[in-house]
């Protein structure tokens, strides 16, 4: 299964089925940043995180490098680590989501698949139609 990273949070398959009231209550429980606020936080991470890899790495690899191949390393960083800030991100909070969706299943069966997040809600089947994970998460105790 191919990992997908959505660029914002309500892009996330596991909500996207959700009426929009309980998507933004999930959002709310899970403390989801907005777009804006995603992207800023992340940018500034990224940005904050190549400052301190340049500055680690003057002496030992930018220093001779000519201008336009350090501007091309210093790009590739700031590229680079803020994708892997937004990844953290959008993972930890899709894991919250799962755990939310999880433990409000009923009768043990949840009515999104946990893995693709199809909307499981109206099939009586025990394992998903799209990906075939199983819909029961062991008991709660």
């Amino acid at each position: 299964m191919p990992i997908s990273i959505p660029p914002t949070i309500e892009k996330i398959p596991e909500i996207a089925s959700l009426p929009p009231s309980t998507r933004t209550d999930m959002l709310a429980d899970a403390n989801a940043p907005g777009p804006w606020r995603l992207w800023l936080y992340n940018g500034s991470r990224g940005l904050i995180t190549t400052v301190i890899l340049i500055w680690l790495g003057h002496d030992a690899v930018y220093r001779d490098l000519p201008v336009i191949a350090s501007m091309l390393v210093i790009a590739t960083l700031l590229a680079t680590t803020t994708f892997l800030w937004h990844f953290w991100t959008i993972t930890r909070i899709r894991g919250r989501i799962r755990a939310g969706i999880a433990a409000a299943a009923v009768n043990d069966r949840t009515p999104i698949c946990l893995r693709c997040g199809y909307d499981c809600a109206t099939i009586e089947a025990d394992a998903c139609p799209e990906c075939g994970a199983g819909l029961f998460v062991s008991p709660r105790g």
